[in-house]
């Protein structure tokens, strides 16, 4: 990356598009290969997906002037911000927080580009701003820190959420996500189509144009006047990705079941090149009968054992608030 750019100069400047996630794609257009000999739908930017990152760059686009509209491949949005508790990472201090975000690297044996970690500190600073612009009657609050404790300047790290007004019981992700959908849906009427599924992207050379997508089971040519962005989450709900990409067998899923690589899939077939794919968050948790996805266990301070059902320890307790299998 040549030059750094924020989030907000680059949907000024919109060249094509980006990451992403969800299911099956069809089999991508080479050069040469016939366009959609007419549109059914268009807009400045389309953006796919309806998560966090979704409803982010749709509010970003849109206040910079552009025609935004947002396809979501469920029935309602949410992502894995609903399911999330609602946090929002937020540096204190930013030399700081580069140099701990570094070591975090390091600890997993990690590439990194210099680059982009700034750029990302930089943005993230931001964000509280952000969180407040949401939903300008609603307060936010420092509710945790760092995840990797053990590591120095990780107190340069803050976690910030929406505080739960009294009366109410929503809270967590849903009540980030509420804010989200009010600022998008309520605040710049940004249109959002459900039931919509992102298939693949038109191209012609290295012209990203739009996106071929089925809604409510019939596909449609979706034009992009400026920017495509793919924003449809992981790929933990794909068994065949987590086969090929991670180093374990039988994982069991934590996040929302919508996530099943469509996006990473898309963005491949336009020649984009995939990093950190085998990079997992992958916490202890336990399993329920019946529910598509497992739950997190979480201590709250080292007054613990873990042991397997032979009654052996198998993590150094005493590392962090995640789980570490070296240094047993």
């Amino acid at each position: 990356m040549s030059k750094l750019i924020s989030k907000r100069s680059f949907l000024k400047g919109f060249a094509a598009a980006a990451a992403g996630a969800a299911a099956a794609p069809l089999v991508h257009a080479k050069p040469g290969d016939p366009l959609p000999q007419k549109w059914d739908r268009e807009a400045d930017v389309v953006i796919l997906g309806y998560g966090g990152a979704g409803a982010s760059a749709a509010i970003t686009a849109k206040d910079a002037g552009a025609d935004v509209v947002i396809f979501e491949k469920c029935p309602q949005g949410g992502g894995n911000t609903a399911v999330s508790s609602g946090g929002m990472m937020i540096p204190n201090n930013r030399e700081r927080a580069i140099e701990y975000l570094r070591k975090t690297y390091d600890f997993a044996n990690s590439e990194k580009y210099d680059e982009l970690l700034t750029a990302f500190v930089d943005e993230a600073m931001k964000s509280k701003d952000f969180l407040l612009s949401l939903a300008p009657d609603q307060k936010v609050y420092i509710y945790g820190h760092a995840g990797f404790q053990s590591i120095p300047e990780s107190d340069a790290i803050d976690k910030w959420r929406f505080r739960t007004p009294k009366g109410q019981k929503t809270r967590g992700g849903d009540m980030l996500f509420n804010n989200y959908r009010y600022a998008v849906e309520t605040v710049r009427k940004i249109p959002v189509v459900y039931n919509a599924r992102g298939l693949e992207l038109i191209t012609r050379n290295d012209e990203v144009l739009g996106a071929w997508i089925e809604i409510d089971g019939k596909k449609e040519a979706v034009k992009a006047k400026k920017a495509v962005v793919l924003a449809t989450g992981g790929y933990e709900f794909d068994d065949k990705m987590l086969s090929n990409h991670t180093m374990g067998q039988k994982f069991h899923r934590l996040g929302h079941p919508g996530n099943t690589g469509d996006g990473v899939r898309m963005a491949q077939a336009a020649g984009a090149d995939l990093w950190h794919m085998n990079a997992l968050s992958c916490p202890l948790g336990l399993v329920v009968p019946g529910l598509k996805t497992a739950l997190q266990i979480n201590m709250l301070a080292p007054s613990h054992i873990y042991v397997d059902q032979d009654g052996k320890r198998f993590v150094n307790e005493k590392m962090d608030n995640h789980t570490c299998i070296y240094g047993v």
